[in-house]
Formats: C-alpha cells, structure tokens, sequence
C-alpha cells in the first residue's frame, strides 16, 4: 500500500534538510521517526523566494507529490523568508507585504488540494550570523540582516495566525535566552547537524503537543501512527 505522506515544501532550508557533508538533517530525522510510518516528500528549492514558490506550487502538487493522494497526507511544513528578507535590492529580496501575501496564497493553494484538517505548518526564517554569512560569500558586507529577518518572521507568525495554521518559530528557537545561535549555522545561515535537530524537535513537539494522533505511535501506545505490518517476530 502508499504510505501516508509528510510534504516539506520550501527553499534550501529544506532542501538541504536531508543534511550536508554526513550531518543529520530536520526532514532526515523526520523520515526515521516516521520509518514504516509515512513517507517523507521533500521539495525544498535552493535560492527560492516565496514569489519563486508560489509559481512552483502548483507543479509540486500536480506532480503527484499531492494530487489523487489527499487523505495520505499527514502534515506540510512551509520554510521561506530567508531569502525573501535579503536586503532591498538583493535578486531575492521580496517586499514585506508580498512575502505576506504569498505565504497566505501557498496556505490557500495546499488547502485547495489537501483535505482540510490537514496541518500546514510554517516556519520562521532563522536569525543569519551576518559577519559568517558576509565571509562565505566572500563580501565585505552581508546581503541580509538579523534584524530584518525577525521581521519577516513576525510577519510569518501574522500569517500563521490569520490562517489558523501551527508555526515552528525557528527563529526565537535559536535566540532565546541569549544563547550563541552561531551553533546552529554552519555558514552564516544554513544549519548545522545541531540546528537540524533544533528544527526537528520544534516540529515534534508541536505535533505531540497540537496532533497527538499525527505523531509515531509507541510501541506500548493506543493514538498516533502505527507501524506498517506486524513485527517479524509477530508473523
């Protein structure tokens, strides 16, 4: 039988999810969490911005990662804002109010799609280590701030709201309590094996905390999801 699907949709933060160099990644713990529970279909685009994602969307879905599959899927996790909030006059630079706009249009286009109780679970961009990040680019100054990106992550939470979606906030993960976020990154930006798992563990919390009967199911568990077919010692 198809498993259940997990769809990740976003740009190389979740492209990159599966991990880099031999480091574990957030959509890679995912998939073992989820072993002999559900697939995990990750379409992360390296470089995209949320006008770049809501163009591709569709496609996505009509791909067959989505269409004809709709009561299989278990969750969707949206992750943009990390290129959209690079500094005005940047390619990738997307205004505030558009990127505002476009992630209510992704919400509303997953929605068109998938059944309705479907969680579409955002993300908030990461802060950006901006001296790290200026030398991988090898720049005097850094393309992005830490500052903007809280912004463009506040928006995100606006959305989520609006939109009575959950929302992982990566962002105040990484910088609470005045923690030295720069763990997390391994450029400047993109994460580090320990900054997958900080984005894996926001996400499962708030799948056993909110959707319970989404998360893996325990061996001694009655709600969750169930392994696919008995144990060998069982047959």
């Amino acid at each position: 039988r198809v498993r259940p699907v997990i769809l990740l949709f976003g740009d190389s933060l979740t492209q990159q999810a599966w991990g880099i160099d031999g480091s574990v990644g957030w959509a890679s713990l995912l998939a073992s969490s989820y072993t002999r529970r559900a697939d995990v279909l990750n379409r992360g685009f390296s470089g995209y911005n949320s006008r770049n994602a809501v163009e591709l969307l569709p496609r996505i879905i009509d791909e067959g990662g989505a269409k004809g599959t709709q009561e299989s899927v278990l969750f969707c996790t949206v992750y943009l804002g990390a290129n959209d909030s690079a500094n005005p006059g940047e390619l990738q630079h997307i205004p505030l109010e558009e990127y505002k706009c476009n992630l209510a249009s992704i919400i509303t286009t997953l929605r068109k799609h998938l059944e309705p109780n479907i969680p579409i679970i955002l993300l908030t961009p990461p802060p950006v280590d901006e001296k790290r990040w200026a030398d991988f680019l090898d720049e005097p100054k850094t393309d992005r701030l830490k500052d903007t990106i809280r912004v463009y992550g506040n928006v995100c939470k606006d959305v989520a709201t609006e939109h009575n979606c959950p929302v992982v906030d990566v962002f105040e993960l990484m910088t609470s309590e005045e923690q030295d976020f720069s763990q997390y990154l391994s450029d400047g930006l993109h994460f580090t094996g320990s900054g997958n798992t900080l984005v894996y563990e926001g996400i499962m919390s708030l799948i056993s905390k909110k959707y319970p009967h989404l998360a893996p199911m325990l061996d001694d568990g009655e709600s969750g999801i169930p392994m696919e077919e008995p144990l060998w010692t069982d047959l």
